[in-house]
């Protein structure tokens, strides 16, 4: 039987991951989570993200701070590209229960849905934060998980961009504040794969649609094989 304690230890805590890997590792898997939405994983990703805010702003001083871009840029397009359906769960709620042409859906929808894809990510949070107004204002109210579901992209959006614009920011920080910022990523991650566990027992093949451990382990790089040069002819006299 395998140490019951092994399950108590957080394997993102290992020595060996690198900051550009974790954060690799962590952009990969909002990226997963978005192509493969999970209702207990929702509530994860805003204090994910958060986490990789702290490390943008104690590691923009050093070479790490590419890496963090990167992760923060990939997390915005993640999520970006995963909005549609997130969009339609609202919609389809509100169409339900007031029709596609009622004045409802109308001002929940002023331009329709495809205005989320093709809009501007600074109005983005505007629109998202109008439809959360409209859902929260209604009497009687709609079903409880319409709001949950609008709250979530509104703060699942925060919670993104703002690491996205903090990464471009450049100040000097401690060593123990680089630590600790880490140590909060790391800890959220841990949180997530438990989360993971309990959603998938005995499944552990479901993991690679959520994580991909292979980020955070070194890559040996394949030796270069030395091409022979190609001979040339001696002249004939």
């Amino acid at each position: 039987m395998r140490d019951l304690t092994t399950w108590l230890t957080n394997p993102f805590d290992d020595p060996h991951i690198s900051v550009k890997e974790l954060l690799a590792f962590t952009a990969d898997h909002f990226q997963r989570v978005s192509a493969n939405p999970l209702p207990a994983l929702t509530p994860r990703l805003a204090p994910t993200a958060l986490a990789l805010t702290a490390v943008s702003d104690t590691h923009s001083d050093d070479d790490a701070q590419l890496g963090v871009r990167m992760a923060c840029v990939q997390s915005k397009k993640a999520f970006r590209a995963a909005l549609p359906a997130g969009i339609g769960q609202v919609a389809v709620a509100v169409e339900a229960q007031f029709g596609e042409k009622s004045p409802q859906f109308t001002a929940c929808f002023p331009q329709g849905r495809s205005v989320f894809g093709t809009c501007t990510d600074q109005e983005l949070d505007g629109k998202l934060g109008s439809i959360v107004d409209w859902v929260t204002a209604q009497k009687p109210p709609l079903d409880p998980q319409v709001l949950a579901n609008a709250t979530a992209l509104q703060t699942g959006w925060a919670a993104v961009i703002k690491p996205t614009g903090a990464a471009s920011g450049g100040k000097t920080q401690t060593i123990a504040a680089k630590n600790a910022a880490c140590v909060s990523l790391q800890t959220e991650l841990f949180a997530n794969l438990l989360v993971l566990a309990q959603t998938f027992p005995r499944q552990p093949e479901q993991l690679a649609l959520y994580m991909q451990q292979s980020l955070l382990q070194p890559h040996t790089q394949t030796p270069v094989v030395p091409v022979p040069p190609t001979p040339v002819p001696t002249p004939v006299t």
